[in-house]
């Protein structure tokens, strides 16, 4: 099971728009998205962040649901067409641009394949997700978070075959 070895005292790595980004975890996964990697049967991990409720959050979450309320009415009254796409939750707009380069002491090489980002009682998390999964030689995986792939200045180091606990 993964273990954190070094990371910002708060686990925040970053601040977007007003809002802290708390570093949330990492775990190992087989559940890769669509991609000649998940064909492969292949393996790889994800890593979870989470915005941090502020004023900020509150302030755009409540603008979100009116303007849900408002495009609801607007599509009940004058039909789908032209109340056109639903708004988008305020959580993808802050988390989106927040990724990772990632490195190991072995020089392995990640590509992020995809995420999650928001959604219905997940408003201010993501989730993105890596392949490979850390070769079981690597002792240190080194997350140096960005914004729009300009680095925050925050990383977390990860010992990604920490046994489990009692073993």
């Amino acid at each position: 099971m993964p273990q954190i070895v070094s990371a910002p005292m708060d686990l925040i790595v970053a601040i977007h728009q007003g809002v802290a980004i708390r570093f949330a975890g990492l775990s190992l996964t087989s559940d890769l998205p669509p991609s000649r990697y998940a064909a492969e049967g292949g393996t790889g991990f994800e890593f979870h962040l989470c915005g941090v409720i502020n004023d900020v959050t509150r302030r755009l979450d409540s603008q979100f649901h009116d303007a849900m309320e408002s495009w609801a009415l607007v599509g009940q009254e004058q039909g789908e067409e032209l109340a056109g796409p639903a708004p988008q939750m305020p959580g993808n707009a802050v988390l989106e641009p927040v990724k990772a380069s990632i490195t190991d002491d072995l020089g392995t090489r990640y590509t992020c394949l995809g995420g999650r980002i928001a959604g219905t009682g997940t408003e201010w998390d993501a989730t993105w997700i890596y392949h490979p999964k850390p070769p079981r030689a690597a002792q240190r995986l080194v997350l140096a978070f960005t914004i729009n792939g300009i680095s925050t200045g925050h990383t977390c180091v990860i010992d990604p075959q920490a046994p489990e606990d009692g073993q």
